[in-house]
Protein backbone atom coordinates (compact mmCIF):
# COMPACT_ATOMS: atom_id res chain seq x y z
CA UNK A 1 0.00 0.00 0.00
CA UNK A 2 1.72 3.05 -1.12
CA UNK A 3 -0.10 5.34 1.47
CA UNK A 4 0.10 4.38 5.28
CA UNK A 5 0.10 5.98 8.59
CA UNK A 6 3.79 7.12 9.46
CA UNK A 7 4.87 4.54 13.15
CA UNK A 8 8.59 5.22 13.83
CA UNK A 9 11.39 7.79 14.58
CA UNK A 10 12.83 7.38 11.55
CA UNK A 11 9.92 7.99 9.58
CA UNK A 12 8.95 11.14 10.99
CA UNK A 13 12.36 12.63 10.80
CA UNK A 14 12.19 12.14 6.95
CA UNK A 15 8.76 13.72 7.18
CA UNK A 16 10.65 16.27 9.07
CA UNK A 17 13.22 16.49 6.17
CA UNK A 18 10.01 17.06 3.54
CA UNK A 19 8.37 19.50 5.17
CA UNK A 20 11.86 21.51 5.46
CA UNK A 21 12.44 21.36 1.84
CA UNK A 22 9.04 21.64 0.62
CA UNK A 23 8.38 25.22 2.96
CA UNK A 24 11.48 26.39 2.12
CA UNK A 25 12.88 26.58 6.63
CA UNK A 26 16.01 25.65 8.86
CA UNK A 27 15.55 22.10 10.22
CA UNK A 28 17.50 20.19 12.72
CA UNK A 29 17.65 16.68 12.54
CA UNK A 30 19.25 16.51 15.87
CA UNK A 31 17.18 18.53 17.24
CA UNK A 32 14.00 16.86 16.50
CA UNK A 33 15.68 13.22 17.24
CA UNK A 34 15.83 15.04 20.88
CA UNK A 35 11.92 16.20 20.80
CA UNK A 36 10.87 12.83 19.41
CA UNK A 37 12.64 11.34 22.11
CA UNK A 38 10.48 13.21 24.71
CA UNK A 39 8.77 10.81 27.00
CA UNK A 40 5.55 13.23 27.10
CA UNK A 41 5.51 13.77 23.49
CA UNK A 42 2.37 13.25 21.97
CA UNK A 43 2.47 12.46 18.78
CA UNK A 44 -0.05 13.85 16.03
CA UNK A 45 -1.28 11.30 13.51
CA UNK A 46 0.72 11.76 10.24
CA UNK A 47 -0.05 9.74 7.22
CA UNK A 48 2.92 8.93 4.22
CA UNK A 49 3.03 8.40 0.87
CA UNK A 50 5.67 5.63 -0.09
CA UNK A 51 7.00 5.08 -4.18
CA UNK A 52 7.83 1.51 -5.39
CA UNK A 53 11.31 1.54 -3.68
CA UNK A 54 10.00 2.52 -0.28
CA UNK A 55 10.94 5.96 -0.71
CA UNK A 56 8.81 8.64 1.36
CA UNK A 57 7.83 11.61 -0.93
CA UNK A 58 5.28 12.98 1.00
CA UNK A 59 3.23 13.49 4.20
CA UNK A 60 0.32 15.08 5.67
CA UNK A 61 0.13 15.94 9.40
CA UNK A 62 -3.45 15.40 11.16
CA UNK A 63 -4.30 16.93 14.66
CA UNK A 64 -7.42 16.26 16.21
CA UNK A 65 -9.25 18.51 18.71
CA UNK A 66 -13.21 18.80 19.87
CA UNK A 67 -14.56 22.15 18.54
CA UNK A 68 -17.66 23.99 19.41
CA UNK A 69 -20.43 23.21 17.13
CA UNK A 70 -24.35 24.31 17.16
CA UNK A 71 -23.66 24.70 21.28
CA UNK A 72 -22.02 21.76 21.92
CA UNK A 73 -18.63 20.09 20.77
CA UNK A 74 -18.00 17.57 18.05
CA UNK A 75 -14.66 15.99 16.72
CA UNK A 76 -12.69 17.72 13.91
CA UNK A 77 -9.09 16.72 12.04
CA UNK A 78 -7.22 19.40 11.30
CA UNK A 79 -5.05 19.10 8.36
CA UNK A 80 -1.26 20.69 8.15
CA UNK A 81 2.03 20.10 7.09
CA UNK A 82 0.98 19.03 3.29
CA UNK A 83 4.38 18.50 1.75
CA UNK A 84 6.12 17.18 -1.09
CA UNK A 85 9.60 16.38 -2.29
CA UNK A 86 9.75 18.30 -5.37
CA UNK A 87 11.18 15.49 -7.66
CA UNK A 88 7.47 13.80 -7.25
CA UNK A 89 5.37 16.34 -7.78
CA UNK A 90 2.06 16.34 -9.58
CA UNK A 91 2.38 12.16 -9.48
CA UNK A 92 -0.67 12.49 -7.34
CA UNK A 93 1.12 11.40 -3.75
CA UNK A 94 -0.93 14.03 -1.50
CA UNK A 95 -4.44 13.16 -3.48
CA UNK A 96 -3.72 9.22 -2.27
CA UNK A 97 -3.02 10.27 1.07
CA UNK A 98 -5.87 12.70 1.35
CA UNK A 99 -8.02 10.14 -0.24
CA UNK A 100 -6.88 7.60 2.75
CA UNK A 101 -6.83 10.18 5.01
CA UNK A 102 -10.57 11.40 4.42
CA UNK A 103 -11.42 7.84 5.05
CA UNK A 104 -9.72 7.37 8.22
CA UNK A 105 -11.34 10.42 9.65
CA UNK A 106 -14.76 8.86 9.25
CA UNK A 107 -13.74 6.14 10.62
CA UNK A 108 -12.67 8.31 13.61
CA UNK A 109 -15.89 9.49 14.24
CA UNK A 110 -14.69 12.87 12.99
CA UNK A 111 -17.89 15.49 12.29
CA UNK A 112 -15.39 18.17 10.20
CA UNK A 113 -11.99 18.36 9.04
CA UNK A 114 -10.16 22.18 8.44
CA UNK A 115 -7.20 23.36 6.99
CA UNK A 116 -5.20 26.43 5.92
CA UNK A 117 -5.02 26.10 2.09
CA UNK A 118 -2.31 27.31 -0.02
CA UNK A 119 -5.05 27.52 -3.12
CA UNK A 120 -8.56 26.93 -2.05
CA UNK A 121 -8.60 25.52 -5.78
CA UNK A 122 -6.54 22.88 -5.20
CA UNK A 123 -8.02 21.51 -1.70
CA UNK A 124 -12.22 21.81 -3.03
CA UNK A 125 -11.52 18.84 -5.57
CA UNK A 126 -11.42 16.98 -1.57
CA UNK A 127 -14.37 18.35 -0.37
CA UNK A 128 -12.91 21.38 1.12
CA UNK A 129 -14.53 25.21 0.95
CA UNK A 130 -14.01 28.42 2.28
CA UNK A 131 -14.99 28.61 5.79
CA UNK A 132 -14.20 31.76 7.32
CA UNK A 133 -12.79 35.36 5.99
CA UNK A 134 -10.25 36.17 8.66
CA UNK A 135 -9.39 40.25 8.65
CA UNK A 136 -6.72 41.67 10.29
CA UNK A 137 -6.97 45.17 11.53
CA UNK A 138 -4.12 47.54 11.85
CA UNK A 139 -5.04 50.46 14.31
CA UNK A 140 -2.64 53.32 15.11
CA UNK A 141 -2.45 54.09 19.03
CA UNK A 142 -3.55 57.38 18.85
CA UNK A 143 -6.70 56.31 17.21
CA UNK A 144 -7.21 54.17 20.87
CA UNK A 145 -7.19 57.65 22.66
CA UNK A 146 -10.42 57.82 24.07
CA UNK A 147 -10.52 54.79 25.53
CA UNK A 148 -9.38 54.32 29.34
CA UNK A 149 -8.18 51.31 31.50
CA UNK A 150 -9.75 51.48 34.45
CA UNK A 151 -9.77 48.40 35.62
CA UNK A 152 -6.75 45.87 37.06
CA UNK A 153 -4.29 44.80 34.72
CA UNK A 154 -1.39 41.85 35.67
CA UNK A 155 1.06 40.71 33.25
CA UNK A 156 0.50 36.62 32.96
CA UNK A 157 3.51 34.73 33.99
CA UNK A 158 4.29 31.16 32.24
CA UNK A 159 2.99 28.23 35.07
CA UNK A 160 0.56 30.72 37.04
CA UNK A 161 -3.23 29.30 36.94
CA UNK A 162 -4.65 29.22 33.35
CA UNK A 163 -8.11 29.75 34.79
CA UNK A 164 -9.12 33.07 34.46
CA UNK A 165 -7.76 33.08 30.55
CA UNK A 166 -10.00 30.05 30.17
CA UNK A 167 -12.61 31.53 31.70
CA UNK A 168 -12.42 34.61 29.62
CA UNK A 169 -12.22 32.18 26.76
CA UNK A 170 -14.96 29.76 27.21
CA UNK A 171 -17.32 32.73 27.72
CA UNK A 172 -16.52 34.73 24.15
CA UNK A 173 -13.82 32.98 21.42
CA UNK A 174 -14.80 29.55 22.47
CA UNK A 175 -18.64 29.98 21.71
CA UNK A 176 -17.74 30.67 18.08
CA UNK A 177 -17.88 27.70 15.09
CA UNK A 178 -15.20 26.18 14.66
CA UNK A 179 -13.61 27.27 18.32
CA UNK A 180 -11.19 24.49 19.63
CA UNK A 181 -11.58 23.32 23.09
CA UNK A 182 -8.60 24.11 24.81
CA UNK A 183 -6.37 21.71 26.54
CA UNK A 184 -3.42 23.09 28.71
CA UNK A 185 -0.63 22.20 25.36
CA UNK A 186 -2.98 24.53 23.51
CA UNK A 187 -2.24 27.31 25.75
CA UNK A 188 1.30 27.10 26.57
CA UNK A 189 1.29 26.81 22.94
CA UNK A 190 -0.41 30.70 22.27
CA UNK A 191 1.21 32.16 25.17
CA UNK A 192 5.43 31.17 24.88
CA UNK A 193 7.31 30.05 27.81
CA UNK A 194 9.77 32.81 28.04
CA UNK A 195 8.02 36.62 28.23
CA UNK A 196 11.44 38.66 28.66
CA UNK A 197 13.29 36.13 25.53
CA UNK A 198 10.39 35.60 23.34
CA UNK A 199 8.59 39.22 23.73
CA UNK A 200 5.83 37.70 24.02
CA UNK A 201 3.60 39.30 26.38
CA UNK A 202 0.04 38.35 27.87
CA UNK A 203 -1.94 40.79 30.31
CA UNK A 204 -5.07 39.92 32.38
CA UNK A 205 -7.53 42.63 32.71
CA UNK A 206 -9.92 41.58 36.09
CA UNK A 207 -12.85 44.07 37.60
CA UNK A 208 -12.49 42.87 41.22
CA UNK A 209 -12.35 39.23 41.25
CA UNK A 210 -14.06 38.68 38.25
CA UNK A 211 -11.84 38.05 34.86
CA UNK A 212 -12.71 40.38 32.51
CA UNK A 213 -10.43 39.93 29.17
CA UNK A 214 -6.90 38.96 28.23
CA UNK A 215 -4.49 40.05 25.79
CA UNK A 216 -1.48 37.98 23.67
CA UNK A 217 0.80 39.95 22.17
CA UNK A 218 4.20 40.17 20.12
CA UNK A 219 6.58 42.73 18.91
CA UNK A 220 7.41 43.58 15.54
CA UNK A 221 10.43 46.02 15.08
CA UNK A 222 10.01 49.02 12.89
CA UNK A 223 12.60 51.96 11.79
CA UNK A 224 11.62 54.37 14.64
CA UNK A 225 8.59 52.30 16.83
CA UNK A 226 7.59 48.92 17.17
CA UNK A 227 3.96 47.20 16.34
CA UNK A 228 1.99 45.37 18.56
CA UNK A 229 0.65 42.01 16.76
CA UNK A 230 -2.21 40.81 18.88
CA UNK A 231 -1.85 37.07 18.39
CA UNK A 232 -4.80 36.34 20.35
CA UNK A 233 -7.67 38.91 22.27
CA UNK A 234 -10.31 37.99 23.92
CA UNK A 235 -13.59 39.66 26.20
CA UNK A 236 -16.79 38.71 27.99
CA UNK A 237 -18.47 41.95 27.19
CA UNK A 238 -17.91 44.70 25.11
CA UNK A 239 -16.67 46.63 27.96
CA UNK A 240 -14.14 44.52 28.51
CA UNK A 241 -12.87 45.25 24.12
CA UNK A 242 -13.08 48.93 25.63
CA UNK A 243 -10.81 47.70 28.72
CA UNK A 244 -8.81 46.61 26.29
CA UNK A 245 -8.41 49.48 24.05
CA UNK A 246 -7.63 51.62 26.97
CA UNK A 247 -5.10 49.09 28.04
CA UNK A 248 -3.23 49.49 24.39
CA UNK A 249 -3.35 53.27 24.49
CA UNK A 250 -1.01 52.95 27.23
CA UNK A 251 1.94 51.70 25.20
CA UNK A 252 1.28 54.52 22.87
CA UNK A 253 5.16 55.64 23.49
CA UNK A 254 6.72 52.41 22.00
CA UNK A 255 4.05 51.38 20.14
CA UNK A 256 2.52 53.23 16.66
CA UNK A 257 0.19 51.01 15.70
CA UNK A 258 -1.38 47.24 16.72
CA UNK A 259 -2.43 44.42 14.27
CA UNK A 260 -5.66 42.31 15.60
CA UNK A 261 -7.86 39.78 14.24
CA UNK A 262 -10.97 39.79 15.64
CA UNK A 263 -14.58 37.51 14.60
CA UNK A 264 -16.69 39.04 12.34
CA UNK A 265 -19.68 40.33 14.15
CA UNK A 266 -17.21 42.65 16.47
CA UNK A 267 -18.29 46.03 14.67
CA UNK A 268 -14.65 47.49 15.47
CA UNK A 269 -14.56 50.41 12.77
CA UNK A 270 -18.12 51.53 14.47
CA UNK A 271 -16.22 51.60 17.82
CA UNK A 272 -13.39 54.46 16.83
CA UNK A 273 -13.84 58.24 16.31
CA UNK A 274 -12.27 58.25 12.62
CA UNK A 275 -12.76 54.58 11.02
CA UNK A 276 -10.26 56.19 8.24
CA UNK A 277 -7.55 55.16 10.74
CA UNK A 278 -8.46 51.91 10.74
CA UNK A 279 -6.41 49.46 7.72
CA UNK A 280 -8.23 46.29 7.08
CA UNK A 281 -6.14 43.17 5.37
CA UNK A 282 -7.54 39.87 4.37
CA UNK A 283 -5.75 37.44 6.43
CA UNK A 284 -6.58 34.31 6.72
CA UNK A 285 -8.85 32.04 4.73
CA UNK A 286 -9.17 28.58 6.02
CA UNK A 287 -11.31 25.49 4.60
CA UNK A 288 -12.95 22.93 6.14
CA UNK A 289 -15.19 19.90 5.44
CA UNK A 290 -18.23 17.97 6.53
CA UNK A 291 -16.70 14.08 7.06
CA UNK A 292 -20.56 12.42 8.58
CA UNK A 293 -22.94 15.18 7.43
CA UNK A 294 -25.33 12.78 8.92
CA UNK A 295 -23.75 13.75 12.40
CA UNK A 296 -23.48 17.69 11.55
CA UNK A 297 -27.04 17.67 10.58
CA UNK A 298 -28.33 16.05 14.22
CA UNK A 299 -27.06 19.95 15.43
CA UNK A 300 -29.47 21.69 13.17
CA UNK A 301 -32.73 21.04 14.59
CA UNK A 302 -35.70 22.64 12.67
CA UNK A 303 -38.95 24.04 14.64
CA UNK A 304 -41.05 21.49 16.98
CA UNK A 305 -42.84 19.08 14.62
CA UNK A 306 -41.23 20.27 11.53
CA UNK A 307 -38.72 18.65 9.37
CA UNK A 308 -36.55 19.38 6.19
CA UNK A 309 -35.03 17.13 3.48
CA UNK A 310 -31.30 18.19 2.26
CA UNK A 311 -30.01 16.00 -1.40
CA UNK A 312 -25.98 16.03 -0.62
CA UNK A 313 -23.13 15.32 -3.35
CA UNK A 314 -19.96 14.25 -2.39
CA UNK A 315 -16.99 12.29 -4.55
CA UNK A 316 -15.25 10.79 -2.06
CA UNK A 317 -16.75 9.90 1.07
CA UNK A 318 -19.87 8.42 -1.17
CA UNK A 319 -21.98 7.21 2.40
CA UNK A 320 -22.50 11.49 2.45
CA UNK A 321 -24.35 11.32 -0.90
CA UNK A 322 -28.26 11.00 -0.59
CA UNK A 323 -31.18 12.69 0.66
CA UNK A 324 -31.41 13.43 4.52
CA UNK A 325 -34.30 13.96 6.06
CA UNK A 326 -34.11 16.01 9.92
CA UNK A 327 -37.10 15.97 11.48
CA UNK A 328 -37.74 17.62 14.95
CA UNK A 329 -40.79 15.57 16.96
CA UNK A 330 -40.98 16.72 20.84
CA UNK A 331 -37.67 17.47 21.06
CA UNK A 332 -36.03 14.63 19.66
CA UNK A 333 -33.73 15.11 16.29
CA UNK A 334 -33.94 12.53 14.16
CA UNK A 335 -31.36 12.27 10.73
CA UNK A 336 -32.59 9.67 8.22
CA UNK A 337 -31.68 8.99 4.99
CA UNK A 338 -34.37 7.95 2.82
CA UNK A 339 -34.58 6.06 -0.60
CA UNK A 340 -32.43 6.90 -3.40
CA UNK A 341 -34.43 9.71 -5.75
CA UNK A 342 -36.58 10.76 -2.78
CA UNK A 343 -37.52 14.92 -3.65
CA UNK A 344 -35.38 16.91 -1.70
CA UNK A 345 -35.89 20.50 -0.33
CA UNK A 346 -32.98 21.36 -1.52
CA UNK A 347 -29.97 19.89 -3.07
CA UNK A 348 -26.23 21.03 -3.41
CA UNK A 349 -22.61 19.55 -2.75
CA UNK A 350 -20.83 18.71 0.39
CA UNK A 351 -18.50 22.26 0.10
CA UNK A 352 -21.47 24.06 0.22
CA UNK A 353 -23.23 22.04 2.94
CA UNK A 354 -19.88 22.77 5.24
CA UNK A 355 -20.98 26.23 5.06
CA UNK A 356 -24.33 25.87 5.28
CA UNK A 357 -24.05 24.25 8.56
CA UNK A 358 -21.25 26.55 10.17
CA UNK A 359 -22.94 29.65 9.23
CA UNK A 360 -20.64 31.37 6.91
CA UNK A 361 -23.51 31.24 4.26
CA UNK A 362 -27.01 31.72 4.86
CA UNK A 363 -29.35 30.24 2.91
CA UNK A 364 -30.02 33.03 0.79
CA UNK A 365 -26.52 33.65 0.37
CA UNK A 366 -25.83 29.83 -0.51
CA UNK A 367 -28.19 30.21 -3.70
CA UNK A 368 -25.92 32.57 -5.17
CA UNK A 369 -23.44 29.41 -5.32
CA UNK A 370 -23.88 27.30 -8.77
CA UNK A 371 -25.34 24.32 -8.60
CA UNK A 372 -27.51 24.93 -5.42
CA UNK A 373 -31.04 24.40 -5.79
CA UNK A 374 -34.20 24.97 -4.01
CA UNK A 375 -36.90 23.34 -4.64
CA UNK A 376 -39.42 24.10 -1.34
CA UNK A 377 -39.75 24.46 2.33
CA UNK A 378 -38.42 27.82 2.64
CA UNK A 379 -38.83 29.32 6.06
CA UNK A 380 -37.75 26.32 7.64
CA UNK A 381 -34.50 26.41 5.78
CA UNK A 382 -33.85 29.76 6.05
CA UNK A 383 -34.52 29.45 10.27
CA UNK A 384 -31.77 26.42 10.35
CA UNK A 385 -29.24 28.05 8.30
CA UNK A 386 -29.09 31.21 9.55
CA UNK A 387 -25.40 33.40 9.13
CA UNK A 388 -23.17 33.30 11.95
CA UNK A 389 -19.66 33.85 12.91
CA UNK A 390 -17.02 31.37 12.61
CA UNK A 391 -13.62 31.72 14.07
CA UNK A 392 -11.32 28.62 13.79
CA UNK A 393 -9.00 29.76 16.94
CA UNK A 394 -5.97 27.60 16.25
CA UNK A 395 -2.98 27.30 13.13
CA UNK A 396 -2.44 23.58 12.15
Amino acid sequence: MPVRQLMNKDEFLECGKIESIAFAYSWDQEEAKKELEKPDRQQTVTFGHFNEEGTLTACVMLPEYQVHYEGSHVPMVGVGGVASLPEYRFGGSVRQIFHTALRWMWDQGAVFSALYPFSHTYYRKFGYELCQLSTQFQIPAQALSPFRCTCQVRMFQPGQDLSPLKEIYNAHLGRYALAVQREDTHWEKLLGKDPYKERNYTYLLEEGSQPLAYIVMGVEDEPSSKIGNIKEVAFRSPEGLFQVFGMLYRLAAQYSSFRMILPSDVPIAALLEESYDLTATLSGHPMARVIRADKALEHKAPAEGSSYTVAVQDEILTENSGVFQVSNHQGAVSVKKLPEGSPADITLDIRVLAQLLLGYLSLEEALYKPGVTLSSNRETLESVFSKKAVFLTEYF
